[in-house]
């Protein structure tokens, strides 16, 4: 059955761990810490999927109590047929962002349910999440996120001058940690570290003696981390199109040229597959720098209507070109050789659809994510690890291409370290069994990741889906998925990896044109 059909989940039939554990917990004195209690599900989504839901209560800071605590949605999802059998263990997913909360989105959660197969599928927002309390909210960060206002955010398109563009997103940075601070939050415990200990109380409170863990993204990260603090705790792991904090936390200038390789790899392909491609790009190799070169003497203006009659005017040089890509390679790579063909020649025709004139919004929002707790586990992650100004500022003048990239730079102004181990970003050393997937047109999260944590995690196996990008999606996955979960230590069958077929190279020749505006 794939993710796309009707899936009728029956309202479970808790295993007899959590009926003990429930048991127990309601004799347990209503102020004990932390705690798992019964309560009505969140959202329609997890109530459709018949989930049992509860909310967890524990200290804010577990080491040294502030009086503060945090309270968290726990969703129990069981198979079709009722509770999964006793030598399949439940999965506990680890959701991405870092921030994003999946808990009202029906289809995600059917997907990951299609994927893990007649498991039982423990998810939950983490604590800053959105439906947790405290919520840290920030949503005027929404405007000014490279990450949240994707291609039309000011750090890429509000004018041609770098450092203007880099004062409008870290003063907010700055005021959202103002905010969060005077309202009682101590942000230094919004992290992977504390996150670990939370999840692995409630496995705890559950009655679950060890779980298998799927993070997405940068909840692989915090999956790994829960790898490096809990190791008894946990038997496998799918890592799912992975960012490590350990990677995702070097300096941003390194990460965008990574990223921008992914670019020149992809004409590579089109070069090796396609004489036309080769005809049209001679030398393929320069061919995404030369793009860059051309918009970045001639960007390419876009005129955008505001509320109340007004106009705005956005601007797309050669660091706008690097960061949309960045983000819409996955859907753009089959056009990508006649799109730089076109820049170098001057003919801006595709610009307009390749920048999503269309879709600007003028009033952003991120409505699955609380906003103060993406800065807050970036930037907490770190731990002294984070840059200075000068570290940023310097990075943003040898590339400005940085301000839309990587998060992890704007660091600087959060105002203050996370409170994690010294060794918080040293790769996991683990013999724990482990499944990588990636998307081969993923520009943030490639196979060297996987390659990387293959040097302490040496019982990890890694997987590039073609064609697909972020998160990618198809029969595939799910398939390689259930047979891990089915004996990890057997490599999986991979030979579905090229189920998803490339997209026809597009090769068109360039008509010169001129654009106007430009």
């Amino acid at each position: 059955m794939t993710a796309q059909n009707a899936r009728v989940w029956r309202c479970g039939v808790a295993p007899l761990a959590l009926l003990l554990a429930s048991s127990a917990l309601a004799q347990t004195d209503s102020d004990e810490l932390p705690r798992l209690q019964s309560a009505e599900c969140p959202t329609q989504a997890l109530r459709e999927l018949d989930a049992t839901c509860h909310t967890f209560h524990a200290p804010e800071n577990w080491e040294d109590s502030n009086g503060n605590t945090i309270s968290l949605p726990v969703a129990v999802i069981e198979p079709e047929g009722g509770a999964a059998d006793e030598d399949k263990l439940p999965v506990f997913f680890f959701p991405g962002g870092p921030g994003y909360s999946s808990l009202g989105e029906r289809e995600y959660m059917e997907q990951l349910l299609e994927d893990i197969g007649e498991r039982t599928l423990v998810t939950m927002d983490h604590r800053g999440f959105i439906h947790a309390d405290p919520s840290l909210e920030c949503p005027e960060y929404a405007a000014v996120s490279p990450y949240h206002n994707i291609i039309h955010t000011p750090a890429i398109t509000a004018s041609l001058e770098p450092m203007h563009r880099l004062s409008i997103i870290t003063s907010e940075v700055e005021a959202c940690h103002r905010k969060l601070t005077a309202e009682g939050h101590d942000v230094s415990q919004y992290n992977s570290h504390a996150v670990s200990r939370d999840v692995d109380e409630i496995r705890r409170l559950l009655g679950y003696e060890r779980i298998d863990g799927f993070g997405s993204s940068t909840g692989s990260g915090t999956l790994a981390s829960f790898i490096q603090y809990h190791p008894d705790s946990i038997r496998a792991a799918i890592f799912g199109w992975p960012w490590f904090n350990h990677l995702r936390n070097r300096p941003p200038v390194d990460e965008l040229y990574t990223a921008k390789q992914t670019f020149t790899d992809t004409l590579a392909l089109c070069v090796a597959e396609d004489r036309g491609c080769r005809e049209l790009l001679p030398n393929w190799m320069q061919s995404i720098d030369r793009a860059r070169r051309r918009l970045d003497a001639r960007p390419y203006v876009a005129h955008v209507a505001t509320p109340y009659g007004r106009t705005q005017t956005l601007y797309f040089d050669g660091a706008a070109f690097l960061d949309t890509l960045y983000l819409t390679l996955a859907s753009d790579y089959a056009e990508l050789p006649s799109l730089v063909a076109d820049i170098e020649a001057g003919d801006y025709s595709r610009l307009e659809g390749f920048f999503r004139i269309e879709d600007h919004d003028p009033n952003p929002e991120a409505p699955n994510y609380a906003l103060g707790y993406f800065l807050a586990h970036v930037c907490s992650d770190m731990g002294s690890n984070r840059p200075s100004p000068t570290d940023s500022i310097a990075a943003v003048e040898r590339d400005p291409a940085v301000l839309g990239f990587e998060p992890p730079w704007l660091c600087a102004w959060w105002g203050e370290d996370g409170d994690v181990p010294a060794e918080h970003n040293d790769p996991p050393v683990s013999e724990i069994p482990a499944l990588a997937i990636h998307g081969q047109m993923d520009p943030c999260c490639g196979t060297r990741w996987s390659r990387h944590l293959q040097r302490t995690m040496p019982n990890l196996q890694f997987v590039e889906l073609q064609a697909l990008g972020h998160n990618p999606i198809n029969e595939c996955r799910s398939s390689m998925i259930q047979a891990f979960l089915n004996d990890p230590e057997r490599p999986v069958d991979a030979s579905c990896r090229e189920e998803t077929a490339r997209e026809p190279w597009v090769t068109e020749p360039p008509g010169a044109m001129e654009n106007d505006d430009a």
